[in-house]
């Protein structure tokens, strides 16, 4: 019976949070643990940008340090997101796995399958995955630091709102998914940690926001708590990926690979 392992982690920095994702994506592409879904959250407001990004031009570096926020880089491509009132998941598998298909996508699929059966353990059956190719959200293209203003293919979204995004990272042994479920969101907040071009740009944005982005607590009418939501994860990956789940913690090759992680290059500490 196929062996899977999940870590209910308790919040963290920001850069120990990345450190972990990559040192568990590691730890399975040298085949030293089981496929891993992580549960996580942030000891403070945390803003990742992605593996690419030009964070000195489009992040306000200085509003962010005003207000506390620490920002990291992820190991995943795409834009910057705001990690403050969420559920963060990484799931981590070796390639190739017979539960995954060969490809991005697919695997993508498989995961965000997961997901949605998570979603509708704690009530929310509209969400779908998003269709057809990555799509800025509004009525004209324009760019945006934001990964908020987009909806990539396969992310989850409620009535054309987004809901979860998601981005993957693959080596040539392992895959490493993660993503936000937004529970709440501060949505000035938010828009006023990126810089834009033009007044207008940051009008756009927060439009986007109020119209095209959606929490949990909005799908449902209520709160819900992490533990909630993890409980509620779990049930829905157990249910896709049929198996042995098991409750476990970062394994001695880990430890190892998040303290040589915290001096990477990849990181970004302010």
């Amino acid at each position: 019976m196929q062996e899977w392992r999940v870590i209910e982690d308790v919040p963290k920095t920001g850069e120990s949070n990345m450190n972990i994702d990559r040192a568990i994506l590691a730890s399975c592409g040298s085949g030293e643990s089981l496929p891993t879904l992580r549960l996580y959250s942030w000891e403070q407001p945390t803003l990742t940008v992605g593996y690419a990004q030009d964070f000195a031009k489009e992040i306000d570096i200085n509003r962010c340090q005003k207000l506390g926020i620490e920002i990291v880089r992820r190991p995943t491509g795409g834009r910057a997101l705001l990690h403050n009132h969420e559920v963060t998941y990484s799931f981590t598998a070796p390639i190739p796995h017979n539960k995954f298909p060969p490809s991005l996508l697919g695997a993508y699929k498989t995961v965000a399958k997961a997901l949605l059966e998570g979603l509708k353990e704690v009530g929310v059956y509209g969400a779908v995955l998003a269709s057809g190719k990555k799509t800025t959200i509004g009525k004209h293209s324009f760019h945006s630091p934001s990964c908020l203003s987009s909806i990539n293919h396969l992310e989850i979204e409620v009535q054309g709102a987004k809901l979860v995004g998601s981005a993957q990272r693959r080596t040539k042994k392992a895959f490493l998914q993660h993503g936000s479920i937004l529970l709440d969101c501060d949505r000035g907040l938010v828009n006023s940690l990126f810089k834009f071009e033009t007044d207008d740009a940051r009008c756009r944005s927060m439009e986007i926001l109020n119209h095209k982005v959606v929490t949990l607590s909005e799908c449902l009418g209520k709160s819900m708590t992490r533990k909630e939501v993890f409980k509620a994860l779990i049930k829905g990956f157990s249910h896709t990926l049929k198996g042995n789940w098991v409750l476990g913690h970062l394994n001695s090759f880990e430890l190892i690979k998040c303290t040589s992680n915290s001096s990477s290059k990849e990181n970004i500490n302010i």
